[in-house]
């Protein structure tokens, strides 16, 4: 008894001045503003001392607690959220969600639910994933709504890729790195700059576009070649990449020094995704060279690491059809049926929830979107409505000086025809289109569609959608929002010619412009330009090309060249 009073006194001794001095401690940190604690929170997050950092988290939101400060308990919750185990997050971030009534003017909660995406997603819960991001996109307010509204359509575009409709994501990557390249995204945005560069190279990969992908990934090597990499970083996420374009266009190798580095950081973090596909690439290479024993050893190894359909690629379920077939001709039935059971489950569940996922993305989360911004457009159509008149007024004033200048302008008549004939005799191509724009008589539709049209082709020159491999006058009249025959009618009144001559031009005029200016475009194959360029084949480029500037492209390629020397 005297041994328990004696050890309790002790015990009091010690640990009554430890808490009161944690108490003082926390009472200091109160003394702070948001902004100190905060600052502090950053600093030594940045230096990976999770120990300190967590301390000022918890000061963060303790201090909002006690004032009942809406804004930044939500803050709070999201500090110590990025400080917690993945799996424990989530509670955090729905803390967060259930404050969204009350943070109307902050984007917290999209924020909060794009968090829950990305665990969903690499979790392989697509659907949950695909929900989460549709959330994060309606409640994307307040301030850097552009910066986060592009990393949701980047998520969407890498679930596009994961359930193998690359062109889609493809074309929305093109556009997000037109916007971004300009910029200085390696520097101050290096996480949105990877993605982008990643998802790139991967689309293009995946559609057998060998030189731009590997263009995006030297960059993304670049950009990831010194940082540290015993952390989980995008240096052998690209490295992978590069490697499996190398054994999948070089015959002679079977392996590289890039795969096998690429094998133990993926081992060491044990990202089974990236060694399945590793293990089923190197396989593939050694069958090249009619080495079954060696391939059929790597897909063993990529099948050990698969858990569940839900971790299979589509691309790697053809180590399994191998596997099945070599089963099938030892007349191992037992192991035969096995893999043939592995095959049909993973294709059926794959084909089914790939289809359902694609089908939401266009209908709960494009559509919606799409919706919006043809009502933001009507919206802006109507308000120039009001301006219409003032316009008509300054139109007639200016055809009354047109009518005052026309005798100065018969006296130019002319130096226009002789700057007519010079344009002819160095092959211009250009027409104008104007002067016959109106002889045709204005078709009996909608005065809406033609509105609609005009400005959906502006959209469509500007956003170089021509580049599309699938576009055609019916999807475009689609995305409009008419029939094929009033869009028709519409573009040939508006252009005065047939779309796919319209189409044509446009691609030629890209493909002129881009190989006068990218040096790195230059490089390509024919091939490439012409998929780069919109085209489906070299030759209709090539032929197209000639028709067009009196010159094939391989030889204007080195005429540029020549220049440049």
């Amino acid at each position: 008894m005297i041994k328990k009073i004696v050890l309790l006194v002790i015990s009091s001794l010690i640990f009554i001045p430890l808490i009161k001095a944690q108490q003082e401690y926390y009472e200091q940190l109160d003394k702070l503003d948001y902004e100190t604690l905060y600052s502090n929170f950053e600093k030594y997050y940045k230096k990976l001392d999770s120990f300190q950092s967590i301390k000022y988290a918890n000061a963060y939101f303790h201090k909002a607690q006690k004032r009942k400060d809406t804004i930044h308990i939500a803050k709070g919750y999201y500090y110590r959220a990025i400080l917690y185990k993945k799996n424990e997050r989530l509670d955090l971030y729905d803390s967060i969600i259930t404050l969204a009534p009350k943070l109307k003017e902050s984007n917290l909660p999209a924020k909060a639910h794009l968090q829950k995406a990305y665990y969903y997603f690499y979790k392989y819960q697509y659907d949950e994933a695909l929900d989460s991001y549709i959330k994060a996109n309606k409640y994307n307010t307040g301030l850097n709504k552009e910066n986060l509204a592009l990393d949701i359509n980047l998520s969407i575009a890498a679930l596009k890729i994961r359930i193998e409709e690359n062109q889609e994501a493809l074309d929305s990557l093109k556009m997000y790195w037109k916007a971004i390249e300009p910029l200085n995204y390696m520097d101050t945005k290096p996480i949105t700059y990877n993605r982008i560069l990643f998802n790139l190279a991967n689309a293009y990969r995946k559609l057998n576009y060998v030189d731009s992908s590997n263009t995006f990934i030297e960059l993304g090597i670049r950009a990831n070649n010194n940082v540290n990499q015993e952390n989980d970083n995008y240096y052998y996420y690209f490295l992978l990449l590069q490697a499996i374009n190398e054994l999948d266009t070089q015959y002679n190798i079977t392996t590289t020094p890039k795969m096998d580095s690429v094998l133990n950081y993926m081992s060491r973090i044990n990202h089974k995704e990236s060694l399945s596909s590793a293990y089923y690439y190197i396989g593939k290479s050694h069958l090249k060279h009619k080495k079954e024993e060696l391939a059929l050893s790597y897909f063993f190894k990529m099948d050990s690491i698969i858990d569940n359909s839900a971790t299979i690629l589509p691309e790697t379920l053809e180590g399994y059809k191998y596997i099945r077939n070599y089963y099938s001709e030892k007349g191992d039935v037992t192991s035969e049926l096995k893999y043939l059971k592995k095959i049909y489950t993973f294709d059926s569940i794959l084909d089914t929830n790939y289809k359902s996922i694609n089908n939401a993305i266009k209908t709960k989360y494009e559509l919606p979107i799409l919706l919006e911004n043809h009502k933001n457009t009507i919206a802006s159509l109507d308000s120039k409505n009001q301006k219409s008149k003032i316009i008509l007024i300054i139109f007639s004033v200016i055809m009354s000086i047109v009518l005052l200048v026309l005798t100065y302008s018969l006296i130019q008549k002319n130096k226009y025809k002789k700057r007519l004939k010079l344009r002819q005799e160095k092959g211009s191509s250009k027409k104008p289109k104007e002067e016959h724009k109106n002889i045709q008589e204005k078709p009996s539709i909608p005065d809406e569609i033609f509105i609609k049209t005009k400005e959906y082709l502006k959209r469509f020159e500007e956003n170089k959608l021509f580049l599309t491999h699938s576009i055609n006058s019916d999807k475009l009249a689609q995305q409009i929002g008419t029939n094929r025959p009033y869009f028709s009618q519409a573009f040939n009144y508006l252009k005065n010619e047939s779309f796919s001559v319209y189409l044509r031009n446009l691609r030629l005029n890209y493909a002129l412009e881009r190989l006068k200016q990218d040096k790195t475009f230059r490089k390509y194959t024919i091939k490439t330009i012409a998929q780069e360029s919109g085209f489906s084949n070299a030759e209709s480029f090539s032929k197209f090309f000639y028709k067009k500037y009196g010159i094939y492209p391989s030889y204007y390629i080195k005429s540029i060249e020549n220049i440049k020397k």
